[in-house]
């Protein structure tokens, strides 16, 4: 994986240096927590885009479509 460079204020670089791991791990951990509260799992997925659907409203192409591509990147295979 290619290296990625960041700026950050002057203010940050003591906390940087008081870490107890290297700053790439800490900023890799904190993505991965980030990423996994604020994604639905894949029942929640299901469940929000099956209430979309209802006796009134049909799913739209692009919504159906679009349900179809969440739950492709979301699937645990």
């Amino acid at each position: 994986m290619p290296n990625k460079t960041i700026s950050v204020p002057d203010d940050v670089v003591p906390i940087i240096d008081n870490l107890d791991l290297p700053f790439s791990k800490w900023v890799t951990q904190q993505l991965r927590r980030h990423a996994a509260q604020s994604t639905m799992s894949f029942a929640q997925q299901l469940v929000a885009d099956a209430a979309l659907v209802t006796a009134e409203r049909k799913l739209k192409r692009a919504d159906a479509l679009a349900a179809g591509q969440r739950m492709e990147r979301s699937a645990p295979w």
